[in-house]
């Protein structure tokens, strides 16, 4: 039998996060400013932007949410981390060239691809984990929406577009014209980023789920060689055999 303070704290934490999330969803509801989406003065100066921003991010993470239970909850925080991530974005636009250095504030760091602007790199990685959320909470329609948003913000990244296709194949499996068209922007996504394991993973399941053995053989081949000890791929090469 559960302990009954247990209980009552845990549903006293929840209510406190219900009604900090929905304080928040309101005011990003309401505005468009990016100073107010922030819960902040007009004209701030960047070292604070970047502070609040990031206590924003550390409390709407994804993980922080999935535990509760409470999907509207989690799409409520969804939205409000893709808002503070625009209000940062555009923040950063008004005051560049100065600030080009603080351009990582809005999204983990990884390279810069040549032909992305760096704005539209940093809301479509937004939008690409917030896809990846939604794939794990089993929510394709919801997924492939972001994904898309995504796909459209930064049209460089194989990791994005492999994503994006595998979930359009889940959402219509049985149709022929899906199978192949995934499998095109697969093979797209696998020339876009020939070193990351995680596009081989992804075209790997595609290709034993549609008995593309020469799809699947080329992608944990590929796998293999980039990371031999990467934690599916002996899964992998299981399924691929039966």
């Amino acid at each position: 039998m559960g302990n009954p303070d247990e209980s009552d704290d845990r549903a006293s934490r929840l209510g406190r996060i219900q009604t900090i999330v929905h304080e928040d969803f309101e005011r990003i509801q309401s505005t468009a400013d990016p100073y107010v989406v922030l819960n902040l003065a007009p004209g701030s100066d960047i070292d604070e932007v970047r502070s609040r921003y990031e206590r924003y991010e550390r409390f709407y993470r994804a993980e922080n949410f999935q535990r509760l239970g409470d999907m509207d909850l989690t799409r409520k925080a969804l939205d409000i981390r893709r808002a503070i991530g625009r209000a940062v974005v555009e923040i950063q636009s008004r005051q560049q060239p100065a600030l080009q250095q603080n351009q990582k504030a809005a999204s983990p760091s990884r390279a810069e691809v040549p032909g992305v602007e760096p704005d539209a790199a940093a809301m479509g990685d937004i939008y690409f984990r917030d896809g990846l959320t939604y794939l794990r909470l089993g929510d394709f329609n919801a997924a492939n929406d972001v994904l898309t948003r995504a796909v459209t913000y930064d049209p460089s990244r194989g990791i994005i577009l492999a994503n994006l296709a595998y979930t359009r194949f889940k959402l219509d499996p049985t149709s022929r014209e899906m199978v192949d068209e995934t499998a095109r922007l697969l093979t797209q996504a696998m020339s876009m980023e020939p070193d990351n394991p995680e596009v081989f993973v992804i075209c790997a399941r595609f290709a034993i789920n549609t008995q593309n053995h020469a799809m699947s053989r080329r992608a944990i081949d590929r796998l293999e060689a980039l990371k031999p000890d990467h934690p599916r791929l002996e899964r992998l090469r299981r399924r691929a055999r039966h």
